[in-house]
């Protein structure tokens, strides 16, 4: 069995072996569920409350998930607090996510120490796939703050020994467009929207891979920047809630190669909660199996999409997202 986009890493992770399989990361993921279970009730008087009367035991397979309560974000915003799992002292970074309409407090997602380092090794390993040794990678996200998306994703870079450069958004298209001929990256890394335009601007250009990040990735857009720069043309799946980084396209841009080894994600009929199989688009639940300080389980995310069951062209035999619709948090 060939191994897909994420297999080598989801190893390490796991320690399954080299030939990983749905049923096998299955079972690993139970397992920690089960684990992540006992810790929140230890640790945290909401989750203690809220899975008072849950047999953990029970849990064995994604389905016997169902029964489980769902949070959104608004539990977040009320009870964000009471989630915690560790001591505020314990608290490396807080990211305070951006709601309109709402009188109430703010929506707060707080992360140790413990859990950035998760983001930048699969950071670090993601961009392994499509850069590496001495290649510039120039970053068009915003969020340049210690701990922050564009300092974890450098911090990732710079173990795989590339030459990261943070610009930001794109707000002056001259000045951003002067700076990449400037630096002239082998990888591009910013919304869809910021990378088109600056395709149009700079056409001369000649990147080897385009990473959309922060915003949905929509076919035509893809396509447009590939007339442009016979560049590979990839996209992420993330969210803040998810530790930044949660699916990865490959190569072959066969669906998004989920962050198994840190993320169970679930599809759900966002009516009745039911869970969907592959194929049918629903809406996409996360819980966060290795996150210590304020750790998500059954969370709703507002994104919608399908999973994939069939082999990746990659080599991948392992459950992928299909294209999401919906997202809009970065």
């Amino acid at each position: 069995m060939s191994r897909g986009l994420l297999e080598p890493w989801l190893e390490r992770k796991t320690g399954l072996g080299p030939e990983l399989e749905p049923k096998a990361v299955e079972a690993w993921q139970m397992a920690r569920f089960r684990q992540l279970l006992a810790y929140v009730r230890a640790h945290s008087p909401f989750y203690r409350r809220l899975y008072q009367d849950v047999d953990g035991s029970r849990l064995r397979r994604y389905g016997d998930l169902a029964p489980l309560p769902l949070l959104c974000a608004e539990d977040l915003r009320q009870q964000g607090g009471e989630m915690l799992c560790v001591p505020q002292t314990e608290i490396q970074r807080i990211v305070t996510l951006s709601t309109s309409g709402s009188s109430g407090p703010p929506i707060r997602v707080c992360f140790s120490a413990a859990d950035l380092e998760l983001t930048v090794d699969f950071f670090s390993y993601g961009m392994s796939t499509m850069t590496g040794p001495d290649k510039r990678v120039m970053i068009f996200l915003p969020g340049n703050n210690p701990d922050g998306l564009c300092d974890l994703l450098t911090r990732g870079l710079r173990r795989i020994q590339a030459q990261p450069l943070v610009y930001g958004l794109v707000k002056d298209l001259p000045d951003a467009a002067a700076a990449l001929r400037a630096f002239q990256p082998h990888c591009l890394v910013g919304m869809p929207r910021q990378m088109l335009s600056l395709a149009q601007a700079c056409p001369e250009l000649r990147p080897e891979v385009v990473l959309f990040s922060a915003e949905n990735v929509h076919e035509p857009m893809r396509q447009a920047l590939a007339q442009l720069w016979p560049a590979r043309v990839l996209a992420n799946w993330a969210m803040t809630e998810t530790g930044y980084g949660a699916g990865l396209e490959c190569r072959p841009a066969g669906g998004y190669h989920l962050r198994h080894g840190d993320l169970l994600v679930e599809i759900i009929d966002p009516e009745s909660g039911r869970p969907l199989p592959p194929g049918q688009q629903g809406e996409i639940v996360f819980t966060t199996l290795t996150r210590e300080a304020m750790p998500l389980l059954r969370y709703r995310s507002g994104d919608f999409a399908r999973m994939i069951a069939e082999p990746c062209p990659c080599g991948s035999a392992l459950f992928r997202l299909g294209p999401v619709l919906g997202h809009d948090k970065y």
